[in-house]
C-alpha cells in the first residue's frame, strides 16, 4: 500500500517543473465531484456482513473480484453508505495493486477507489465547504474527524498507487503536486487517530517522504522514523514491514537488513497476524518475488 521513489532524473524533472509552473501541476489527487445526497445510506447489513466475510478471506483474485461485484451492487441501493463505499475503495486498490496487469488497468481501479473515498469524505459538510472555497484537499482535510480515518487512508493508498502503477514517467512529471495532498491528508489523519489499522497512517505518511525528492520535501530519516513508529504500534502488521524491506532499506544501501526483512514476512502465518489476510497474502506473494533465488 505504497509507492516506489521515482528516478532521479525524473524526481527532479518533476520538482523543477512544479516549482516553475508557480500555480502547480496538475494534481493526482482525486476529482472530488461527488455532490451532496440525499440517497438512501441504508445498506442490507445482513448482505455486508457476508461481503465481509468474503472480504476477509479474499487472497485470491476470484474472491476479490466477486467481493467487488456484491459491493457494487449493494452500493446501488445505498449509494450513500460510508461502509459499503470504503469496503468498495479499499477493494479496487488492492485489486489494482495485486490482480491488475496494464497500466490502463491499474489506473481505473485505482481512480476508481479514489473516487468512492472521495465520497466518504465529501459527506463531512465543512471539508466539503472547504473544497468549495477554494481549499486543496491536504489542507481541507483539516475539517475531517477521527471518524473519516479509514475513507482518509483508502484515498492515500489509491493515491499513492496512482502516482506509483498508473502513471508513465510523464504522467508523474504531470501529477507529481498530488504527493504534497497525500502528506496533508495523512499528517491529519496522524493527529486524529495515529495507532489505526496497526500504525497504516505512519506507514502512509513515510511513503510520501520516501517518494519525493529532498527538493521537493523527501526525508529518508523521517520516512524511517515513521515506518518504525508504525512497526512499534500496537498489534502485528505486515505491511510496514514489507515498506521497509521493498523501499527503504535498498535506499539506505542495507542489503542484509532488507533480505533479514523479507525472509520475516515470508514466514509469517497470514491468517495470524493483525493486518488483513488478503493484503498479506499480497505482501507475502511480493515478498518472495523480491527474494527470488535468496
Amino acid at each position: 500500500m505504497s509507492t516506489r521513489a521515482a528516478g532521479p532524473f525524473i524526481s527532479l524533472l518533476a520538482a523543477l517543473t512544479c516549482t516553475l509552473a508557480l500555480s502547480g501541476c496538475a494534481s493526482t489527487a482525486g476529482q472530488w465531484q461527488a455532490e451532496p445526497t440525499t440517497a438512501s445510506a441504508d445498506a442490507d447489513e445482513t448482505e455486508l456482513a457476508a461481503i465481509q466475510e468474503l472480504l476477509a478471506r479474499a487472497g485470491e483474485a476470484p474472491l476479490l473480484a466477486a467481493a467487488i461485484k456484491r459491493l457494487e451492487n449493494l452500493r446501488q441501493s445505498a449509494p450513500a453508505n460510508r461502509q459499503v463505499l470504503i469496503d468498495l475503495a479499499e477493494a479496487e486498490v488492492l485489486y489494482g495493486a495485486a490482480h491488475a496487469r496494464s497500466r490502463r488497468e491499474k489506473r481505473a481501479h485505482f481512480i476508481t477507489a479514489q473516487q468512492h473515498a472521495e465520497s466518504v469524505l465529501l459527506q463531512r459538510p465543512g471539508f466539503r465547504l472547504a473544497l468549495a472555497a477554494g481549499k486543496r484537499p491536504g489542507l481541507a482535510a483539516a475539517q475531517l474527524e477521527r471518524e473519516d480515518v479509514s475513507a482518509m487512508v483508502v484515498w492515500a493508498t489509491a493515491t499513492s498507487y496512482l502516482f506509483d502503477e498508473g502513471m508513465s514517467a510523464l504522467g508523474r512529471v504531470r501529477n507529481f503536486r498530488g504527493l504534497e495532498d497525500l502528506r496533508l491528508m495523512m499528517e491529519r489523519a496522524l493527529e486524529l487517530d495515529p495507532y489505526y489499522e496497526y500504525g497504516l497512517v505512519p506507514f502512509s505518511l513515510a511513503i510520501f517522504y520516501i517518494a519525493t525528492p529532498v527538493i521537493a520535501g523527501g526525508n529518508l530519516q523521517r520516512a524511517a522514523e515513521l515506518i518504525e513508529q508504525a512497526v512499534a504500534t500496537p498489534g502485528v502488521s505486515l505491511l510496514p514491514h514489507w515498506g521497509r524491506a521493498r523501499y527503504l532499506h535498498p535506499l539506505m544501501g542495507d542489503e542484509q537488513a532488507r533480505l533479514d526483512e523479507l525472509r520475516w514476512i515470508v514466514a509469517q502465518d497470514p491468517a495470524a497476524v493483525d493486518s488483513p489476510y488478503r493484503w498479506n497474502v499480497y505482501v507475502q506473494r511480493d515478498a518472495r518475488r523480491l527474494l527470488g533465488g535468496h
